[in-house]
């Protein structure tokens, strides 16, 4: 588990590393979504992108507040591929959950082949709660998956 690790708002820069990392990584290589379109992605309007750093940027997580229906939702978490299997996956998700102190549920998608993330997820105690068919791209389903807070209104 990486302990040195810190978290903080993604400067300019880091946006365009968070941007090519996500395009490079699965689930968006299956996407076969674009530079361009991670970028755009990652500037979603009232979201916030933060970026886990070591000695280097090891990975991001961009979330809304507001952004499922007016309830928090986790849209990216990505960790660097020599990073991964570390617990920074773990780290970004517990941040991000920490952010929604007052909210009563938090939600998130992961693509129904994203085995390893799907189980990352059941292990902080997500559950699925619905299945999106062809919801970013046909003939791939999403999972929604939401979480209840333990302390939320």
């Amino acid at each position: 588990m990486a302990s040195d690790l810190e978290l903080r708002a993604a400067t300019a820069d880091e946006q365009d590393w968070c941007a090519d990392l996500m395009a490079r990584s699965y689930p968006w290589l299956t996407y076969r979504f674009s530079i361009e379109w991670c970028r755009n992605v990652l500037k979603w309007p009232g979201s916030s992108l933060f970026v886990a750093m070591g000695e280097e940027p090891l990975g991001f997580l961009l979330f809304h507040s507001k952004g499922f229906l007016g309830n928090p939702y986790i849209a990216a978490i990505c960790v660097a591929p020599q990073h991964r299997n570390r617990g920074i996956g773990s780290q970004l998700l517990s941040f991000a959950e920490g952010r929604f102190v007052d909210s009563r549920l938090v939600y998130l998608c992961v693509s129904s082949f994203n085995a390893k993330a799907s189980a990352l997820y059941v292990r902080h105690g997500y559950s699925k709660i619905a299945e999106l068919p062809d919801f970013i791209a046909d003939g791939f389903c999403e999972v929604l998956m939401r979480k209840r807070l333990a302390d939320g209104t």
